[in-house]
């Protein structure tokens, strides 16, 4: 091997191993808090049907299955991925901080979705 073709190793660099850290936690932190409210949206669905109010079920399950699965399966993507740009000593902490975003805004989508299935009193 000449001196051209092997690339030095980097250094590692302390502030993005320690925020990529602590941004993976908060967002697998995200993941339970947005499964707890996911789980007890099931309540509107059994007002609409209760009430007998003009609800469009289709609407209210699509949305209830947006904010259960779409936030995990956003974390099972970039968590795995920014721990693996950590131990390869690349910049990492954005790609949490992207699943976190990612996971807030599909939560949100998900929760407009449910509340426009629910008429308003």
């Amino acid at each position: 091997m000449t001196a051209t073709s092997m690339r030095p190793i980097q250094p590692p660099r302390t502030w993005d191993f320690l925020l990529t850290g602590f941004l993976v936690f908060i967002e697998l932190l995200l993941v339970v808090v947005f499964l707890i409210s996911a789980v007890t949206f099931a309540a509107l669905s059994q007002e609409c049907a209760a009430e007998a109010v003009q609800c469009s079920a289709a609407r209210v399950q699509f949305g209830q299955q947006i904010c259960t699965f779409v936030p995990p399966l956003i974390a099972v993507v970039t968590v795995p991925w920014a721990i693996t740009r950590v131990l390869r000593r690349k910049l990492a902490f954005w790609m949490a901080l992207a699943g976190i975003v990612l996971m807030t805004l599909a939560f949100l989508a998900g929760r407009l979705l449910l509340d426009s299935g629910i008429p308003s009193a």
